[in-house]
Protein backbone atom coordinates (compact mmCIF):
# COMPACT_ATOMS: atom_id res chain seq x y z
CA UNK A 1 0.00 0.00 0.00
CA UNK A 2 1.25 3.27 -1.11
CA UNK A 3 1.27 5.83 2.33
CA UNK A 4 -0.90 8.84 1.95
CA UNK A 5 1.04 12.35 1.43
CA UNK A 6 0.48 15.40 3.40
CA UNK A 7 1.78 18.31 1.83
CA UNK A 8 3.22 20.60 4.04
CA UNK A 9 2.53 19.27 7.05
CA UNK A 10 5.09 18.01 9.28
CA UNK A 11 4.90 13.65 9.52
CA UNK A 12 6.63 11.25 11.36
CA UNK A 13 7.10 7.82 11.05
CA UNK A 14 6.01 4.68 13.32
CA UNK A 15 8.00 3.17 15.31
CA UNK A 16 7.62 -0.41 14.13
CA UNK A 17 7.01 -0.58 10.64
CA UNK A 18 8.49 3.06 9.84
CA UNK A 19 5.72 3.54 7.77
CA UNK A 20 4.79 7.09 7.46
CA UNK A 21 2.23 8.30 9.44
CA UNK A 22 0.90 11.82 9.00
CA UNK A 23 -0.39 14.38 11.20
CA UNK A 24 -3.10 14.27 13.98
CA UNK A 25 -3.93 18.17 14.31
CA UNK A 26 -6.49 18.41 17.14
CA UNK A 27 -7.49 21.34 19.61
CA UNK A 28 -7.43 21.72 23.10
CA UNK A 29 -11.54 21.39 22.99
CA UNK A 30 -11.55 18.24 21.15
CA UNK A 31 -9.79 16.37 23.51
CA UNK A 32 -12.71 15.80 25.47
CA UNK A 33 -14.78 14.55 22.25
CA UNK A 34 -12.57 11.72 21.26
CA UNK A 35 -12.10 10.75 24.94
CA UNK A 36 -8.63 11.68 26.05
CA UNK A 37 -7.62 13.98 28.95
CA UNK A 38 -4.71 16.04 28.69
CA UNK A 39 -1.20 15.08 29.98
CA UNK A 40 -2.41 11.54 30.15
CA UNK A 41 -0.91 8.38 28.11
CA UNK A 42 -3.46 7.89 25.31
CA UNK A 43 -3.19 5.41 22.61
CA UNK A 44 -4.68 5.24 19.06
CA UNK A 45 -3.96 3.32 15.91
CA UNK A 46 -1.86 4.63 13.23
CA UNK A 47 -3.37 4.25 9.35
CA UNK A 48 -0.57 1.35 9.20
CA UNK A 49 -2.64 -0.77 11.59
CA UNK A 50 0.32 0.15 14.60
CA UNK A 51 -0.74 1.40 18.32
CA UNK A 52 1.12 4.03 19.05
CA UNK A 53 1.16 5.80 22.59
CA UNK A 54 1.16 9.61 23.00
CA UNK A 55 1.09 12.67 25.49
CA UNK A 56 -1.21 15.04 24.87
CA UNK A 57 -0.12 18.72 25.76
CA UNK A 58 -1.70 21.91 25.30
CA UNK A 59 -0.03 24.68 23.23
CA UNK A 60 -0.35 28.30 23.67
CA UNK A 61 -2.26 28.56 20.41
CA UNK A 62 -5.17 26.13 21.48
CA UNK A 63 -4.29 23.12 19.51
CA UNK A 64 -2.73 19.96 21.58
CA UNK A 65 1.05 18.41 20.24
CA UNK A 66 0.97 14.73 20.65
CA UNK A 67 4.38 14.24 21.85
CA UNK A 68 5.25 9.94 21.38
CA UNK A 69 6.02 7.75 24.32
CA UNK A 70 9.37 5.81 23.57
CA UNK A 71 9.60 2.74 26.12
CA UNK A 72 7.33 1.85 28.86
CA UNK A 73 5.32 5.00 30.66
CA UNK A 74 4.64 4.91 34.07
Amino acid sequence: MVPPKWPGEPTSTCPRCGSIIGPMNLRAEHLRMVGWEAYRVQSYVNWCGHGQEVIPFHRPDGSVQLVPVLGAAR
